[in-house]
Formats: structure tokens, sequence, C-alpha cells
């Protein structure tokens, strides 16, 4: 095989920051790698004994019980679910778990959390989800009757309906209410027609149905646990409360901890689509008197002037700040919104609980156009215009989120960050001072795996998308389908998907075709479909086995130009390609990488499709971050090694 590496083929490793002086373990260690045997001796097949996961559990079992800071990088294989969910349990103290993402957070509560509780005695795990993740009891008490209807007064199409009908039916056989619990696929609209916001919510105390709302009792469940697993999301919102959404903790575990500075970033801050000031004036149309009809069409009238504006401004690449014609919309805006509350503050006599499921969100809606109009700090808050599908909104974020981390979190909370990929930078963005610890995973890579970048022209050279298209189809055949292709872009995956599809013998499944569960059910199940997705998927994917022996990235993931966030961080370093951009694309090129082997079993290669990674200056930085995978530029040999994979995997189906 070709090298590509600058040296030698062996890959490049960091050198560690220091030698680690060995640390006595101390009793919470102990017990936890005593607990840590028990739970995996007991699993399928009596379990395995990793190093690489004993050593993690040590490192969080030592932070927990000397309450400090800890990152730990994990690699692939390592295990570190049941590394922190073992001391965690044996901590005597309250640990909320936080996941980006809803598929690990549903794999810990279902199935690795249950295992470690039940051998702690005293020890007990809830999971807490966003309010408008379940079901509202009044809600569907108030449509039991047969008399659907949305908010806002608008028809319900009969496919809505029918769903609508199917839910409340199960509603009656839920014990959570929880929406990710239903076994089809549910319509949006029909789901928003029977569930809350937190700002539509009319509270326990006020709500006929307080005593047995299924939020309620989830946030009392999670009160009494040891465990409280959430989502990112959720914690950040809780933080952007005032602490008001969780139940008092000594500690937070973030997994996934990769995604956490980006969605602190956005839940801190706020954001405005024209939209709900449309929702606004649909809902309080039935619900103030007649005299402030005209502000509800003005406020109408307003929400499609400021698309217009907004648009007009994007369309310009003007998305830092706002244009004076938004400005102005926003000051008309607060005006009719401020009426609108003070009209629904006052008793709605029949409708009393729709206006107080109006109220909430008026308020939140005026309170949010008070902070952008107020301006953003210049200092720690960017303004700027985002695009949501068809709508144009406006954004505030936080730029850096860890000196407020630093003052309303880790005073008070110890923190454990841990991913399979951890940025650089991660503890500065998240203000957590501690030292990054680095386990390796624990599977053979050098001899299971393949890294191939071939010899393509460049993507904005004539005959780029051809190429990739027809490197596609040769690998696809050499590995009997079996791949997972990844995209950074939406359109080119549509058309490239497109024209494999029609020159390959094998399925191809296109993300958005299917729920995201659905089509990844379909494609773990198959024995040679081929899954063509973009960013989504490139993490929080486990297809471990004979469904996928070929992942392809097609060019590396840097952020497209113009994203203001981006650009205001770029602005605080005098070295943005390298303090910015390169660890964010090193992070997500290793995320995509760790698609390929699942488990100690499984082979294959992943194909990136730039040649950035095999000659760019900056490619030992990229590698740093990757598995140490043999790399080669020689298709035949790559060809040859999907081949003979194929031929040696025992078909499940025989």
């Amino acid at each position: 095989m070709r090298s590509y590496d600058p040296d030698e083929d062996e890959p490049f490793v960091e050198p560690p920051d220091e030698v680690r002086a060995v640390e006595r373990e101390g009793p919470a260690e102990i017990r936890a790698l005593e607990l840590l045997e028990r739970v995996t001796t007991a699993l399928p097949g009596g379990g395995e004994s990793r190093e690489s996961q004993r050593e993690m559990t040590r490192l969080v079992a030592r932070a927990l019980a000397t309450r400090r800071p800890l990152i730990v990088e994990a690699g692939t294989g390592v295990g570190k679910s049941l590394a922190y969910l073992v001391p965690a349990a044996l901590s005597g103290e309250r640990v909320v778990i936080a996941t980006a993402t809803k598929n690990l957070q549903d794999q810990l509560a279902a199935k690795d959390a249950p295992q470690v509780i039940s051998r702690v005695p005293g020890a007990s795990v809830a999971v807490l989800k966003g309010r408008s993740s379940y079901l509202c009891r009044n809600r569907a008490a108030a449509s039991s009757d047969g008399q659907l209807s949305f908010d806002d007064g608008e028809p319900v199409p009969r496919g809505v309906a029918s769903q609508m009908r199917r839910i409340l039916s199960w509603s009656s056989e839920t014990t959570t209410g929880e929406r990710d619990e239903l076994s089809f696929d549910v319509d949006e609209r029909a789901w928003r027609a029977l569930s809350v916001t937190p700002q539509e919510c009319l509270g326990r105390t006020q709500c006929p149905q307080g005593a047995s709302c299924f939020a309620e009792l989830a946030r009392d469940r999670a009160a009494e646990a040891s465990i409280v697993i959430v989502n990112t999301h959720l914690y950040a919102a809780h933080l952007a409360s005032g602490a008001m959404l969780l139940p008092s903790h000594d500690a937070v575990i973030f997994d996934e901890a990769h995604e956490a500075p980006d969605i602190f970033a956005t839940l801190l801050g706020t954001s405005l689509a024209p939209a709900r000031l449309r929702a606004l004036g649909g809902v309080a149309r039935s619900l103030v008197p007649s005299e402030l009809d005209e502000t509800v069409r003005d406020l109408t009238t307003l929400a499609d002037r400021l698309s217009a504006s907004l648009l007009q401004q994007y369309d310009a690449q003007r998305l830092r700040a706002l244009d004076p014609e938004v400005e102005a919309e926003l000051a008309r805006a607060s005006e009719l919104v401020g009426r609108l509350v003070e009209a629904l503050r006052v008793s709605g006599g029949a409708n009393e609980q729709r206006r107080l499921r109006a109220l909430g969100p008026a308020i939140h809606l005026q309170n949010d156009l008070t902070r952008l109009r107020g301006g953003a700090d210049e200092d720690d808050e960017l303004v700027y215009l985002s695009r949501r599908e068809r709508d144009v909104q406006i954004e505030l974020s936080i730029i850096d989120v860890g000196p407020r981390l630093a003052d309303e979190l880790w005073s008070h909370v110890t923190g454990v960050l841990t991913s399979a990929t951890i940025p650089e930078r991660l503890g500065a963005d998240m203000g957590l001072v501690a030292r990054v610890e680095r386990l390796a995973s624990p599977f053979d890579y050098r001899h299971h795996s393949l890294l191939y970048v071939p010899e393509l022209p460049g993507r904005n050279e004539p005959g780029a998308e051809d190429a990739i298209t027809q490197e596609l189809v040769t690998l696809i055949r050499a590995a009997g389908g079996r791949t997972l292709a990844l995209f950074t872009n939406r359109s080119v995956m549509d058309r490239v998907a497109l024209r494999v599809a029609e020159r390959v013998e094998t399925p191809i499944l296109i993300q958005g075709t299917l729920s995201r569960q659905r089509i990844i059910a379909e494609f773990r199940d198959s024995i040679d479909a081929s899954l063509f997705a973009v960013t989504s998927f490139w993490q929080g994917v486990d297809v471990p086995g004979h469904s996928l022996s070929l992942v392809t990235i097609d060019r590396l993931p840097f952020r497209v130009p113009g994203d203001p966030l981006a650009e205001a961080r770029r602005e605080r370093t005098s070295m943005p390609f390298y303090e910015v951009d390169l660890p964010r694309a090193a992070m997500l090129l290793a995320q995509g990488v760790g698609r390929l082997i699942r488990s100690a079993e499984d082979r294959g290669v992943v194909a990136v499709l730039d040649t950035r990674l095999a000659e760019a200056s900056y490619r030992s930085a990229l590698f740093s971050r990757l598995p140490p995978m043999r790399r080669t530029r020689d298709r035949a040999s790559v060809t040859d090694f999907l081949v003979r994979l194929r031929a040696d995997t025992p078909d499940p189906a025989s």
C-alpha cells in the first residue's frame, strides 16, 4: 500500500502533556471497581474486562469523591456509560447525567442504568424530558369528546385528526405519556395539539389534571432518584431558567460533551421567528375583546413584513446585527404584543384554559422582543440571522459560555465531561478547569480497518461530483452494499444518492424518506443496504456487525463560510483556523470515522473522498484525532479488502 503520511505509516500520536503521578486507589475507587466487575461479569457471554474502562471508572469515582472536575476522552469500545454510571450510583449523592442525543438517553435508561442500580441498595434512576415530550392530560381530556381543534381555531386536517385519535387511545394505556413510546410516526401538528410547552402549561395547582400530569409525575420521580438522566438541551434550559427545571444535585456528567458548548450558547440566548407573531395573532383572535381585532390583524400583517425584511437582509448576506427596517418592525411588534398580553391577563370566561395557555407564550414573546431590542452585549453576545427551512429568524447567542458556566454552574456542581472525541478547547469553552484524560479504544483498528483517500479532483474542480459518484459505485459494489455514506450537504447527498441508486444492484436508503429510527432500523436489519445521510447521522448511529463494513465521508466537515457565530469566535483569536475551524473539523471527522468499528469483531473501510486529508499541510492534526488505522490511496487494495471481507462474513439469514 502507498502511504500518504508525511513521515511513515505510523499515525501521529500526540505526546502526553505530562507524566501522571501514580495515585493510590481510595475507598470510592475500590468500591467502584468491585461493582464494575460484578456488572460486567453479569453481561451476556460473561462480559469482558477492559483496562481502559476500569481506568475511567477510577477517574470518575475519584472526581466525585473529591469534588474535582474531570474531562475524559474515551475511545469507542471503552464502555464509558458503565464507567460513569457505576461511581455515580455509589456516590451517595444525586447525579444528573446529560446526553446530547435521545438515543443515548434511552439506552442509559433502558439498558445500562438498571444493570447498575439493581446492585446498589438505595440507588434509583429516573428519566426527565422537556415538558412538550409528554402528553398533556388536560388537552387530551378536552379533545376526548370528539371535538378536535387547534388553539388558533384552524380546522384539523383529516389525517392529523386520525393521528390525534390514535394518540388519545394510547393515552389510556401509557404510564409515562412520553412521545417516544408511540409505536407510530406522529405528525408534529397532531402531537402539538395534545401537548404543551413550558410557557403554555397551566401549572400543577391551576390545572384540573395537575395531580395526574405526566410531566409533573416525571419531575416527582426525578426528585426522588439518585441518578437523573436528561438531555443536554434540558440541562441548558434548566440553567437559563435560574435552575428551576431539575432537582438540586451535586454533580453533572455530560456525555457527548463535545456538543455542549453550542447547545448552551443557543439555550442561554434566544431566537425569534415571524411565525411566533403569527401564532400569537391566531390564538388571540378568539380570546381578546373585539376592539382589539385591529391589533390582531396588525400583528399578522407585521409578521409578514418582518418576514420579508429578514429575507431581504439575509439574501444580502448582512447576517450580523439588524437592519433599521427590522429594528422598526420589532419596535412595532413589541407594542402590539404588549397590548395583547394585557388583554390576555383578563379572564377569558369559557375559554379560560385556552387564555392561560396563550398568556405564557405571549409573555415569553414579549420578553424576547425586549431582549432583542435591547441589543447584544458585544463582549458576550451576538445577534445574527439564520434560516430554518422557509423562514429567516433572529438569533441571539452567547459567543463564549465559559465565564457564565464557571460562575453559575461549576461554582457549586462537580462536573465530568466525556465523549469519544474531546476537542482541545472543550474545558475552556465550558469554563471548566480540568485536565483532559485520554483513554484509547481497545479495538484493533490496525488489523481490522483501512483509511482510504482516493485520488480525485478537488471539490471545486469540474467533474468532482461525477468522480465521487463513480468512486461510491465502485466501493459499494465491492462491499456488497453495507455502506454508510455521510455528506456535509443535503443537496449533494440527494443528487449523488439518486445517481448511485441507478448504478448499483443493492438497496439505497436516503435520510428523510423515513423517520430516523425507522431508517436506522431498516439499515441495521438489512444484509446489503446502503444508507445516505447528512450531519445528524455523523454521531449517535450504532450499527455493529454485518450491516456495515464501509463508511464514506464526502468532504472534510469544515464550517461553511459566513457562519456568524463562528466568525465572532474567530475574531477572538489570532489563529482562527487552527483554534476554531480545524479543531471542530477534526472532532466531527473523528465522529464520522467512529461509525465504522462498533465492536471487537467489526471490520471495514473508511473512505474520505476529500484529497485534503492526504495532501493538506494540516493533515497531521486531523490524523491525531483518528484511530490508528492503516492508510492507503490505492483503490485496488481497498476493493480487494472489501471483497474478501464480504466473502468472510457469514450470511445472518442462513
